[in-house]
């Protein structure tokens, strides 16, 4: 709520500041439309950046990593002059290796797995990524040149997946150990917002912010395990499923539900939380 009401000041502070601007500069509306600069009409383009708080708070966080402050980029057409379709794709994958010998002299017991702790070899991948497709439309209300307040809605959809790869072994030794855990899950959501555009003296550009709400969905939210190995001679194989939701607090076990093990498993996931993006436009014929 902080936040939100942090924004709200900033965007009216954006307005008041531009209306003050218009009035020193005697700045009047005008036809003109993107040929020359200032607005844009029905039948023009626009490429849009985003960049909510939270990327912004990242980017000034150290111990955060760059791919968590991707900026969402979008294009506009313009169907009408107070009418904007809006689509985009947003994209994040990150990969991790790891792979060497343990030291056994400072490890009295090596890494365990399934409760098989063998030997001194280790290696392990992780992999994680999503694929999302934005479709949106915008309603535009002020036909100034100066100042563009719209509502408008976007509905995400897309994919995300994970896996991850761990061996485990020692050379000379027939005992080992492999697990592999894989994730794809659908993901939805809608975001509702109202916006404003500030253009630019007469260039083709606009900086702005957007409020609203964003809900998102995961079907599937879940990872399959499926492992195998031998123990002096004996090999065992076998499969089970976690979940991938972190912040379950209230059970009934002592431990969190994340670190159960299941033979069949439905996950899913559902979060609404307030969006608060600041925008970036260009626009062109």
């Amino acid at each position: 709520m902080k936040r939100i009401s942090v924004c709200l000041g900033l965007l009216l502070a954006l307005t008041f500041s531009t209306e003050v601007e218009a009035q020193l500069s005697d700045r009047i509306n005008n036809p003109s439309t993107i040929k020359a600069g200032t607005r844009p009409v029905s039948g023009n383009f626009g490429f849009y950046l985003g960049l909510e708080l939270d990327q912004l708070e990242d980017i000034a966080d150290e111990a955060t990593q760059v791919e968590e402050a991707i900026p969402l980029i979008n294009v506009r057409y313009y169907y009408r002059d107070d009418l904007v379709i809006r689509a985009g794709v947003s994209f994040w994958k990150k990969a991790r290796t790891l792979e060497g010998e343990i030291d056994t002299s400072a490890n009295a017991v090596g890494p365990s797995f399934g409760g098989q702790g063998v030997g001194a070899f280790y290696e392990h991948k992780s992999v994680s990524a999503y694929t999302l497709i934005h479709l949106g439309l915008e309603k535009h209300f002020n036909p100034s040149n100066v100042l563009d307040g719209y509502v408008g809605f976007s509905i995400p959809l897309g994919y995300t997946r994970g896996s991850d790869y761990t061996t485990q072994g020692q050379d000379g030794s027939t005992d080992f150990y492999k697990e592999t855990s894989s994730r794809f899950s659908f993901v939805y959501g809608m975001e509702l917002f109202i916006g404003a555009n500030a253009f630019i003296a007469d260039l083709p550009l606009a900086i702005g912010a957007e409020l609203g709400v964003r809900g998102i969905g995961i079907t599937g939210d879940k990872f399959k395990n499926e492992y195998e190995g031998s123990t002096n001679g004996v090999n065992y194989s076998g499969e089970y499923y976690t979940n991938n939701i972190d912040d379950f607090e209230d059970q009934l076990v002592q431990s969190t539900a994340d670190n159960l093990a299941f033979s069949s498993l439905k996950a899913s996931s559902f979060d609404a939380q307030p969006m608060i993006r600041f925008v970036l436009s260009y626009y062109f014929k």
